[in-house]
C-alpha cells in the first residue's frame, strides 16, 4: 500500500456548500473528484456519494421499482445490512463506454471490464459534510486506489459571501 501524505478532493455541486455554510440541510447526495496535485492535473478518480437517507428517499420517490428491479433490490440489500458502506458500479454498455472505465482498482464485471461509474453508499453520516467527507475519502483511497492518506484537503472551497451570493441567485428562488 502506498503512504501517500495527501488527496485534494473537488466537491462537484453547490448544494454541498449551501449545507455547509448553513443556507439549507446538509446534503446527502455529492459528487467528489480526487486529484493527487492541488492544481488537478493528476486525477486519480470520480465517485458519487450517497448517505442511507439519499438511497432511501431514491427507492421510495425516484426508482421504479420494476424498471430499476436489480438496483433497488441492491439499495435494500444494504440498507437493511450490516454493512456501513458499499459499492455499487455502472459497467460499460458498448465499445465507446469500454474507453471510460476507471483507472485505479475496481471489480471487474463477466466481462473483464472496470466500471465506468461508481456510486458509493454510506451510513456513516446522515448528511455530507467537510468532516464526513474527509472520512469518506481515506476509505476510497484505501480501497481503490490502495493508498493510505494522511490527509485529505478539499479544493475550491468558495467563501461564505460567494456562497450565499450563489444561494440567492440560484436556489433560494426555486425552493
Amino acid at each position: 500500500m502506498n503512504i501517500t501524505d495527501t488527496i485534494y478532493v473537488h466537491v462537484r455541486h453547490w448544494l454541498f456548500w449551501y449545507g455547509v455554510y448553513g443556507f439549507c440541510d446538509k446534503s446527502c447526495n455529492d459528487e467528489i473528484t480526487l486529484f493527487s496535485d492541488k492544481d488537478k492535473n493528476n486525477f486519480l478518480g470520480y465517485f458519487d456519494l450517497l448517505t442511507q437517507p439519499c438511497l432511501i428517499n431514491l427507492l421510495n420517490n425516484e426508482l421504479d421499482k420494476t424498471e430499476d428491479k436489480e438496483f433497488c433490490d441492491e439499495i435494500e440489500e444494504f440498507i437493511n445490512g450490516n454493512k456501513d458502506i458499499d459499492y455499487s458500479y455502472i459497467y460499460p454498455r458498448d465499445e465507446e463506454d469500454i474507453l471510460c472505465q476507471v483507472d485505479h482498482f475496481a471489480p471487474m464485471n463477466d466481462k473483464g471490464h472496470k466500471p465506468t461509474y461508481i456510486y458509493v453508499w454510506s451510513k456513516l453520516s446522515k448528511d455530507w459534510d467537510m468532516m464526513s467527507i474527509n472520512r469518506i475519502v481515506k476509505i476510497l483511497a484505501n480501497d481503490f486506489l490502495h493508498m493510505d492518506i494522511k490527509k485529505v484537503q478539499l479544493l475550491d472551497i468558495p467563501t461564505y459571501e460567494e456562497t450565499k451570493v450563489s444561494y440567492e441567485k440560484d436556489y433560494e428562488p426555486y425552493i
